[in-house]
């Protein structure tokens, strides 16, 4: 892992905003990008790249692009969102020429499994999962190896939802 590393995020919203100065505190450079074709742009930059947009005409896009871009092994990449919108990401990237093998290489949900609800404390659990990928960590308590709901102790639809 190099000194300073290239964060983009693709989206916008509560954890995009705390996703970006607290990558910067980290010394990484960061970017943002809430439209297609800005992503598509900085995507050759990127050393990590979280994907905060929940809007199908982007999130999805800018995943597939990313697995292209970004070097297999050396690289973060991860979705943020529900289980119903990783099931929905899922869908289009197989349907639009993803392999289950570069699907594998998606950390979605995006984040370790710390208990995280507002919004920096995701972004936290966001960057810390990069940190543990880009050094090459074993992985513990990630949300994207577990089962079930992403907030057990919350009713279901009670969690806080950036939107982005």
């Amino acid at each position: 892992m190099s000194d300073t590393l290239t964060l983009l995020v693709v989206g916008d919203g509560p954890v995009a905003d705390a996703l970006l100065p607290m990558a910067g505190l980290l010394g990484w450079e960061c970017r943002a990008a809430t439209e297609l074709p800005e992503a598509l742009a900085a995507l050759p930059d990127a050393d990590a790249v979280v994907v905060t947009s929940h809007h199908a005409e982007v999130d999805g896009p800018a995943i597939k692009a990313a697995l292209t871009a970004l070097a297999p092994g050396s690289t973060y990449l991860g979705g943020m969102g529900s289980r119903r919108t990783q099931a929905r990401r899922r869908e289009w990237l197989l349907a639009n020429g993803v392999t289950e093998v570069e699907l594998a290489r998606v950390h979605g949900p995006a984040g370790l499994a710390i208990g995280a609800d507002p919004p920096p404390e995701i972004a936290l659990s966001i960057l810390a999962e990069a940190v543990a990928v880009l050094r090459g960590a074993e992985l513990r308590g990630s949300l994207s190896d577990t089962d079930g709901p992403i907030h057990p102790d919350l009713p279901p639809g009670t969690a806080t939802c950036p939107t982005g």
